[in-house]
């Protein structure tokens, strides 16, 4: 019976991974087609991607810290009403189409809360993983990839035959689907914490312990620079990869089978990081992934056909899909256990701060300088990055992690 239980959990969990994703990529994979046909200038769709990264890190850490605070509120409450405020966000947009103010302040709501749920969502996995239930989140957050890898191959075909208009519509329901598997997931039993993560990052600043914490791991600082320059490529590249495919010749279904080839190779990295963490040190696959990350950008800089940058696109599963997992892994093994919290806030605050400088970027140099002159910021950005990555990560360090690999 037991067992039952936690398979069914485990579904459950898949299904609200994949509804997850593939919202997303209807609402931000595709934001730059959706804008540009609401007639949107590619320097104004920088500064919307933008604006949406900044609220939603103010948001992570307040709505994190909510929860973490109240035994009342839980989790699935938060996540229930973010995304009631998302569909109305959204069905706000959809009544008002010709007003492009209204449209572009209600969509960078909609994206913010988007960028907001993702936390939550693992937060609330791992919270029945505390709790004794072994639901296997691999397999959950597989689901996940292979959703959003499927719904950019589909959108994008739809995409090229009709109009980016139906987004908003898609999105609303793939949230009203989440909505519903949140309201079958079982309370968790939530409890009051001793101790609470420090999240305001104004009240540190202003006391001097963001400094300090900053003084006691010498190198941190550094590292935080490195993903923040990664970050700058990889926005570039997710932001405004509808531009870069027009400039090949390619089409809005071309952009989805490039999304899905990308989506489908973060799996083997992904699900199988548990065997790569048991053999290699956090910090030399880090590594490995910043220089792929250069690789990847300059195939991107010189790609001259579509069927190159698709190519190029294998290398998500090299540089990204071991990235995201490594940076978790290092900076665990890195701060000592009253700093681990607030160290992997700071990779949020430093990817965050990564891409609202690309977005920004990239959309300016797109309306005066070209997609060239945009791609060679985005390898110039992975050079500076993979450089400080090198010599800000140590390896010099016991794996002490491993027995965490199966999460």
């Amino acid at each position: 019976m037991e067992q039952a239980m936690t398979k069914s959990l485990t579904i459950k969990c898949a299904w609200l991974q994949g509804l997850y994703w593939m919202s997303f990529c209807s609402i931000y994979s595709f934001a730059s087609a959706f804008l540009l046909a609401k007639n949107f200038e590619n320097q104004q769709i920088g500064i919307l991607m933008a604006v949406s990264n900044i609220i939603s890190v103010i948001l992570q850490p307040t709505i994190g810290s909510l929860a973490d605070k109240s035994s009342r509120i839980s989790l699935k409450l938060i996540i229930s009403c973010l995304a009631s405020t998302d569909i109305l966000f959204l069905t706000g947009m959809v009544a008002t189409p010709g007003n492009r103010v209204v449209n572009a302040v209600l969509y960078s709501a909609a994206l913010a809360l988007m960028l907001t749920f993702q936390p939550l969502l693992n937060s609330l996995i791992f919270e029945y993983i505390n709790e004794g239930n072994n639901v296997n989140y691999g397999i959950a957050r597989g689901v996940g990839s292979v959703s959003f890898a499927l719904i950019s191959y589909l959108l994008g075909l739809l995409i090229n035959r009709y109009h980016p208009y139906f987004l908003p519509f898609v999105c609303i329901g793939l949230l009203a689907c989440m909505l519903f598997v949140v309201q079958t997931l079982p309370a968790t039993k939530r409890k009051e914490k001793k101790e609470k993560a420090i999240t305001d990052f104004s009240r540190k600043i202003l006391s001097g312990g963001f400094f300090r914490f900053l003084k006691k791991y010498d190198r941190f600082p550094l590292f935080l620079l490195a993903l923040a320059f990664l970050f700058i490529f990889h926005t570039i590249v997710n932001t405004y990869l509808v531009q870069m495919m027009q400039h090949l010749g390619g089409n809005d279904g071309d952009v989805g089978l490039s999304l899905m080839i990308a989506a489908l190779c973060e799996l083997p990295a992904m699900l199988g990081f548990g065997y790569l963490i048991s053999k290699f040190k956090s910090g030399n696959l880090l590594k490995f992934s910043g220089f792929f990350y250069v690789v990847r950008s300059l195939l991107f800089l010189f790609s001259t056909s579509v069927l190159m940058l698709n190519f190029t696109q294998i290398l998500q599963g090299l540089s990204f899909a071991i990235y995201v997992p490594a940076s978790v892994y290092y900076v665990n093994q890195l701060m000592k256990k009253e700093d681990k919290v607030k160290g992997q806030t700071f990779i949020v605050g430093s990817s965050t701060l990564g891409s609202v400088f690309g977005s920004i970027l990239g959309g300016w140099l797109l309306d005066h300088a070209g997609v060239g002159a945009m791609l060679l910021l985005g390898t110039v950005a992975a050079a500076v990055g993979c450089l400080l990555l090198f010599y800000s990560v140590k390896t010099n360090m016991e794996n002490t992690e491993v027995e965490d690999s199966s999460l």
